[in-house]
């Protein structure tokens, strides 16, 4: 029997299993003497949580670039560079050799901004490459090097819209030297050739203005040549973008001073004191000690779980423009402190409500898997919490034979979403003492 939280609040008897000498199985509101004894309960259990650094982060093809930087007291300064092929379409119209050149302008097509001041106006700087980027895997660890007198540079005030198109008019000798180059034509017969020419471009932010912007890699981010051949009325354009191109993000967490200064290895579990966390891009993520949940099922007898919450928060800070990761999915984790995968290699996380959280695999009940069907722990910028029902798996633990495992806390926006803890800096951090389970249960005894 499920009752709505509201019309049982005055009721519930709360149960602490780290103090309380109750047994849950024998307390009870007595609803008809004559017949059966209905109990509704709750209990709170606290969580502790630990930091793992992921290993070997690979930022190779993330769809942005995440430039500039960040500062706090729990993570220390934060700083990306993002790298990039350039791509053409060698069968589109260059200028004529006649072409008289209007100008030329880089455009960048910004997902996010985080910052928590963006009153006053923020940097954006474009490189050339003086090396190349391979056909290889790149970690945030890795970055080439670049000419440091920029090709374009602006200042852009991103406090009433984070998600914009801005522009800038490239450096006046690069622009002479690419309409020249367009012009003759040599380096645009194929890709092969105009990468000699341009291996790549790096892009930078400025960490002292404590502002990160995410840049998408596309048709948008892109140079555009506006010129007119002879007889032309208006400009005509030639794109040179980011589209399809490789890119990867470089990021340099100094962590030196704060409490995550310890946290040097990979693969390790962290306890840096009362606070805990997670941020973006750097790897470090949250991992929930669930073991208070076996002696909490110890304790019970033939109940019925009506409502499960794993609540998170309320967070540190809440900033309306440097919101921390939207979702977060609970994937399995082990004493190597990976996540845990089934033969098929699939992740294995807590399944959403009413999904299935368990199959039988040849007489043994193994988790259930599905990227479309994973429970994310959601913010609230309400409530300043992450908050998930997890019912379900609470009940395939005590019915079903599950077996509990401790949970890394990835951040995720669910169906079809990319891999977004690798398109930004986002963070986030929180008390240990306000991760909790509040669970709601009823029993019914006969006398």
């Amino acid at each position: 029997m499920t009752w709505p939280a509201k019309a049982v609040a005055g009721l519930f008897v709360t149960l602490s299993i780290a103090s309380s000498c109750s047994d849950p199985s024998s307390i009870g509101l007595d609803l008809d003497p004559n017949n059966n004894q209905i109990g509704v309960f709750y209990a709170e259990i606290p969580l502790s949580a630990s930091m793992v650094l992921l290993d070997s982060f690979n930022t190779t093809n993330a769809g942005v670039m995440v430039v500039g930087g960040l500062t706090s007291d729990f993570f220390g300064t934060t700083e990306g560079i993002g790298f990039s092929r350039l791509a053409i379409s060698p069968t589109v119209a260059r200028p004529q050799q006649s072409a008289v050149l209007d100008s030329v302008k880089f455009n960048f097509q910004i997902e996010s901004v985080i910052g928590n001041d963006l009153s006053t106006p923020k940097s954006l700087s474009v490189h050339l490459l003086t090396e190349s980027i391979l056909d290889t895997t790149y970690y945030n660890t890795d970055r080439l090097e670049f000419d440091p007198q920029p090709i374009a540079q602006g200042s852009f005030n991103f406090s009433s819209r984070q998600d914009t198109a801005v522009n800038v008019h490239m450096e006046s000798g690069f622009s002479e030297f690419i309409f020249e180059e367009l012009k003759k034509g040599d380096a645009f017969r194929d890709i092969f050739t105009f990468r000699s020419l341009i291996p790549g471009i790096a892009f930078q932010g400025d960490p002292s203005e404590e502002t990160s912007a995410a840049i998408a890699v596309g048709s948008t981010t892109a140079i555009t040549v506006y010129y007119k051949n002879e007889g032309d009325t208006i400009s005509r354009g030639y794109t040179i973008s980011t589209a399809q191109s490789r890119h990867f993000n470089y990021v340099n967490n100094d962590r030196t001073g704060t409490p995550t200064a310890e946290i040097t290895e990979p693969r390790v579990a962290y306890s840096v004191g009362n606070r805990v966390g997670s941020i973006s891009n750097v790897g470090i993520v949250m991992k929930l000690d669930t073991s208070p949940i076996d002696s909490f099922l110890d304790t019970l007898e033939n109940v019925t779980f009506n409502d499960i919450e794993l609540s998170i928060g309320p967070l540190g800070s809440n900033v309306s423009t440097n919101r921390p990761p939207q979702g977060l999915l609970m994937y399995f984790t082990n004493d190597q402190n990976t996540i845990e995968r089934n033969a098929n290699n699939s992740s294995l996380a807590v399944q959403r409500e009413g999904a299935a959280q368990v199959i039988n695999d040849n007489g043994s009940m193994v988790p259930a898997f599905g990227s479309n069907s994973e429970a994310i722990l959601s913010y609230s910028s309400a409530t300043n919490l992450y908050r998930a029902k997890i019912t379900s798996h609470m009940n395939a633990l005590y019915r079903l034979g599950l077996e509990r495992r401790d949970f890394l806390l990835y951040p995720s926006v669910g169906l079809g979403s990319p891999d977004i803890f690798k398109r930004s800096f986002r963070e986030f951090v929180v008390d240990e003492n306000e991760i909790k389970l509040k669970i709601y249960y009823s029993k019914i005894r006969a006398f």
